[in-house]
């Protein structure tokens, strides 16, 4: 027999925290973006203004790095915490699962999509269309200036030239 579409208030409860923590997965995800720009940005400007350091603009790689693991990390939990909820969703009418899925808060993982069970691949989010694009660009824009600050030099290894 189907559950009718009314939650009671554990069901309830448990629904709003299970938003809450994805809330807070997908905030952290949007963090790492912001604190990612910030740190490459004040970096840069401290390369660009000191021209003894402009070798050192590579320096800026490590936070680009540091927060692509973090992103994609936060990524991977806010899509478990989803697949959580909808594994509970679908097994409310599952008397003895019903118990069992009630308040449990940990990600539910997957290596690939589920199409009947609506649960989504968790494994691998650095490579996402979400992620990918902004990190590679960064990582391009830290080479382009790094190449600039350093032209002279390039060119000397480039063109076997000698100034």
């Amino acid at each position: 027999m189907a559950k009718d579409c009314i939650y009671n208030d554990d069901e309830r409860l448990y629904l709003q925290m299970m938003q809450s923590n994805i809330e807070r997965m997908a905030n952290n995800s949007a963090n790492c973006k912001t604190w990612m720009v910030t740190v490459v940005a004040g970096l840069l400007a401290l390369n660009c203004s000191m021209t003894a350091l402009n070798g050192w603009i590579l320096i800026a790689v490590l936070p680009v790095c540091m927060f692509w693991y973090l992103d994609g990390l936060y990524l991977s939990l806010e899509r478990g915490m989803r697949n959580r909820e909808r594994d509970f969703l679908n097994n409310i009418s599952n008397e003895a699962a019903y118990h069992k899925a009630l308040y449990d808060f940990t990600p539910l993982l997957q290596e690939k999509d589920d199409k009947g069970t609506g649960l989504v691949k968790t494994k691998g989010q650095w490579w996402t269309k979400s992620v990918l694009p902004f990190y590679v660009t960064m990582l391009s824009v830290i080479m382009i200036v790094f190449a600039i600050l350093n032209w002279s030099e390039i060119s000397c290894i480039l063109f076997r030239e000698h100034y």
